[in-house]
């Protein structure tokens, strides 16, 4: 009996030991959350109220840490999402400018070299000036920009798309505007308010948030008029025929498994259908469209081909 018994708890020791161990839940620690601009812009300010509705409803056991890294126009941020370590811990949220900056050469990864978690915002953008600015008007700034070729000045962020997007702007409207590398919203903002620059590119939220500051619009960049500023009119409305809109989306380090990336997008989802939340996309101009990882690679796909085409016709020459 004694032989037997023995034998029995050695039978279960080696089947126990054949068992799979379990996994650590997922997420473990808290989950970094890196923001490729300063803090204020509109980037920015939806990392933001994804943290705070995340937490609020406990979506998730563990709380999203916002990081800001805007150096080199978002590109190292933008690396150090790429680069993190692949366990779920680190991610990121970001634009097009992941696509403007690969076609632009600035960049030599785009949204290929990323795991996709999904789209989570549209967000219609137009180009300001400051209050006090004579140029009262989309026609006001092509004539100003005609009447001295390459030096009415953007504050803009080289190779995305405050860079990219009043680019291809002026090529539909025949003019070449000056370049002053500046950075994010907030910074833009800044150079502009202080009369570096003369105009700039920024979203629905920055109009929002940055009009009592001393910016005001001159156009968006939409189909339609956007209902959250609806005094400004469109570029089509002064005759050009220009759209382009932001898509917010949140990446994850290529190679982050599938199982941690679906928790995340869970969590998100959750999050969109949250009616504080989409208070907020309402009372800053953001639209919740909403795209999942699966079916998003393949509108990235489409949208980097129409920016590459431009961005070939546009981007200078490399020296010989």
């Amino acid at each position: 009996m004694r032989r037997y018994l023995i034998g029995g708890l050695l039978g279960l020791t080696t089947v126990a030991t054949a068992l799979p161990i379990p996994a650590a839940a997922y997420p473990d620690k808290p989950i970094r959350i890196i923001v490729p601009v300063a803090a204020g812009g509109s980037t920015d300010l939806v990392a933001r109220i994804f943290q705070m509705t995340i937490d609020q409803k406990k979506l998730l056991p563990q709380p999203l840490v916002i990081v800001n890294n805007g150096a080199a126009g978002g590109t190292v941020g933008t690396r150090m999402i790429k680069d993190a370590e692949p366990d779920g811990h680190t991610l990121g949220i970001w634009h097009m400018g992941l696509l403007t900056a690969a076609a632009m050469g600035v960049t030599d990864y785009d949204h290929t070299a990323f795991g996709l978690v999904g789209q989570v915002g549209s967000i219609e953008i137009g180009l300001g000036v400051k209050s006090d600015s004579k140029i009262q008007s989309l026609k006001d700034l092509v004539t100003e920009a005609k009447a001295r070729p390459a030096q009415v000045s953007a504050a803009t962020n080289i190779g995305l798309l405050p860079h990219f997007v009043p680019l291809m702007f002026g090529r539909e409207a025949g003019v070449e505007f000056r370049w002053v590398q500046a950075g994010g919203g907030a910074v833009r903002l800044r150079s502009v308010l202080g009369n570096h620059t003369e105009f700039s590119l920024f979203s629905t939220p920055e109009f929002v948030t940055f009009g009592p500051q001393g910016i005001r619009p001159l156009t968006v960049f939409s189909e339609a008029r956007h209902p959250r500023i609806p005094d400004v009119p469109t570029a089509k409305e002064a005759g050009y025929n220009f759209t382009f809109s932001e898509a917010i989306l949140w990446l994850a380090p290529k190679g982050t498994p599938q199982a941690r990336i679906d928790v995340m997008a869970k969590a998100i989802e959750a999050a969109m259908r949250d009616d504080d939340l989409k208070k907020r996309y309402e009372e800053q101009g953001i639209d919740p469209v909403y795209i999942p990882g699966a079916r998003l690679k393949t509108v990235l796909d489409q949208r980097m081909a129409g920016i590459k085409a431009v961005a070939a016709e546009v981007k200078p020459e490399p020296p010989k």
